[in-house]
């Protein structure tokens, strides 16, 4: 993945993250409180500045409140079909 396509994706990803969090109206201390996670790096990965691992997923989703697939409802704009032929 080029860096630059990283980057918009994980702007997105921050994004929906954004969105979670004025939707559960806690603050970034009160998030922390409910899972393993710094609320200094939950604010980078809502910044889009931190890359983001499986485990991290699951910690914002309990950090939020939501299952760990609200997190990825996202519009990725992303062709997904495999177009090219791996022989």
């Amino acid at each position: 993945m080029k860096p630059e396509e990283k980057e918009r994706l994980l702007k997105l990803l921050g994004e929906r993250l954004s969105t979670l969090k004025k939707e559960s109206k806690r603050s970034y201390r009160e998030l922390a409180l409910r899972c393993d996670l710094d609320f200094a790096d939950i604010k980078k990965y809502e910044e889009g500045k931190k890359d983001i691992q499986f485990s991290t997923i699951i910690e914002l989703s309990k950090a939020y409140g939501v299952n760990p697939k609200k997190i990825f409802d996202i519009d990725f704009d992303i062709d997904f079909s495999n177009k090219e032929s791996h022989s």
